[in-house]
């Protein structure tokens, strides 16, 4: 399955809308996508992922890897996932650094 990712930018808010699976093949898509925002000038990031059904340990490193090269005070959510997705989360830690939305 292929990973399609819409980025919307308002202010210092950016919301990645990810649609498909994130796993070891499209992971790197993520990875680019975020590389190329100005992560330290962004004061909270939203991972839409209401159309993503499965994430690796691929996509959690993108996460990590988003987190670090924000500011401290900046904030990193992921916005509608699966009981799957933020499970996996909270088991790894990582809901240290990632907060949870769910509309």
């Amino acid at each position: 399955m292929t990973l399609t990712i819409q980025s919307i930018e308002e202010n210092q808010i950016v919301t990645l809308v990810l649609q498909g699976d994130v796993d070891t093949k499209t992971a790197p898509e993520l990875l680019e996508v975020l590389t190329n925002l100005k992560l330290k000038e962004i004061s909270h990031l939203k991972i839409e992922l209401t159309a993503v059904n499965f994430m690796s340990s691929a996509g959690l490193r993108a996460l990590i890897f988003a987190k670090q090269k924000m500011g401290h005070e900046s904030i990193v959510s992921v916005v509608n996932a699966n009981e799957e997705i933020k499970d996996v989360i909270i088991k790894t830690g990582l809901s240290t650094a990632v907060s949870f939305i769910n509309n």
